[in-house]
């Protein structure tokens, strides 16, 4: 068991509550749960026009203190500046840093990282693949100096095996690499009736939650449609907002399902939405560890998603279903078998639920970074108003 000393820890992510993304919604959730055990967090992250320069939310001390330029080359060394000067102007406020992203943000905790008089450095990735932050750096112009940059930060979280195997492969150490896992909130996340029954399609639903985005891949699950309603009484529900939205609603009437296809913009809440579905899809082409997937879990559905990134970490053995990112007849065949066999979705549902709360439900998942921080710190860490010294 870790020591018990309280933890300062400073997150920098790009952008933080009200906006939200995966890496947002995961800093937001952990870090109210340090703060409820007594622990100290600040953020470091993008000013935002008409919302405070310093906030305090839910305990979470908000600095968006960081303006870059919107776009072009002068974007990188803005934000990079920035998350380096605010963490230069904090520093008595944090023993460590811990970066939610892994491109920009790494770079510049890895550019501050002499300066922090010895505060070590963590950096969490948020995804793999093409989107991913790896990927992007690769096909950035200096990737060779961003890189090294990067590999001086003190270690290094992969909440996936891929991401695990893409940063060894960008020559990560294996002794600065840890596997741990995103958490979901699995008391606000759970089965039980719903207040959004009357608001949506008749059952039965499957529901898609999140960013209508290429990422998401929404269109292999548009192309399976036409299957699936010709076998099943299915209706489909895309919950959220993005660029995307349009032209697949545009796409769902040309394929002649825009009758079972609805759009309904972001809710309030995602539990609700859940809690009258049948089955949750995922249908990405690239994922970290998708908040979306384990809330999914969480509310007892069985899931079927891409066989990528974490999707894979989340629903292999039986779990849940996994099928390819490019095979809309295998799609179909599989949200036709899971709709179609009762015991099937409620074998599933159940498994995905019990994997929640013993591996992801975030009281469990904050004890493992505890564990991670303490682990990174020395003993003296702890003091309340001195700087860390190692």
């Amino acid at each position: 068991m870790a020591a018990s000393f309280p933890v300062r820890v400073c997150y920098v992510v790009s952008y933080f509550h009200p906006l939200e993304s995966g890496a947002e919604r995961q800093a937001l959730a952990q870090g109210i749960e340090l703060c409820r055990r007594g622990h100290s967090v600040h953020v470091v992250t993008h000013a935002v026009d008409g919302l405070p320069r310093d906030e305090d939310v839910h305990g979470i001390h908000v600095h968006r203190w960081v303006r870059s330029s919107k776009r072009g080359p002068l974007f990188a060394p803005s934000f990079v500046g920035g998350v380096v000067r605010s963490l230069l102007s904090l520093r008595r406020e944090f023993d460590l840093v811990h970066t939610h992203q892994g491109l920009w943000e790494a770079v510049a905790t890895g550019l501050a990282a002499p300066l922090l008089q010895g505060a070590p450095t963590l950096v969490q990735p948020a995804s793999s693949g093409y989107y991913g932050e790896a990927e992007e750096l690769m096909r950035t112009h200096g990737a060779s100096i961003l890189r090294r940059l990067i590999l001086r930060n003190s270690a290094f979280v992969a909440i996936s095996a891929d991401i695990e195997q893409q940063w060894l492969a960008l020559g990560v150490s294996p002794s600065c690499m840890t596997r741990l896992a995103s958490g979901v909130d699995a008391e606000h996340y759970r089965p039980g009736p719903s207040l959004m029954e009357e608001r949506l399609l008749r059952r039965p639903r499957v529901v898609f939650t999140g960013r209508l985005h290429p990422q998401k891949n929404l269109d292999l699950l548009l192309d399976a449609w036409p299957k699936v309603t010709a076998n099943t009484q299915a209706n489909l529900i895309l919950v959220g907002q993005g660029p995307e939205r349009d032209r697949l609603a545009e796409r769902a009437r040309a394929l002649g399902v825009g009758d079972r296809v609805q759009f309904t913009g972001a809710v309030a809440d995602p539990a609700e939405v859940l809690r009258a579905a049948d089955v949750f899809v995922l249908p990405s082409v690239a994922e970290g560890m998708s908040n979306s997937l384990l809330e999914a879990m969480a509310t007892g559905l069985p899931c079927v998603a891409t066989d990528i990134g974490g999707n894979v970490d989340l629903l292999e053995g039986g779990i849940g279903k996994l099928a390819p990112a490019k095979d809309p007849e295998a799609w179909s065949n599989t949200l036709i078998e899971v709709l179609s066999h009762p015991d099937l979705k409620r074998s599933l549902g159940s498994s995905a639920r019990a994997r929640v709360e013993r591996e992801f439900a975030l009281p469990v998942v904050i004890d493992r970074y505890l564990e991670l921080y303490r682990r990174i710190l020395r003993p003296g860490a702890d003091s309340p108003t001195a700087p860390s010294s190692n």
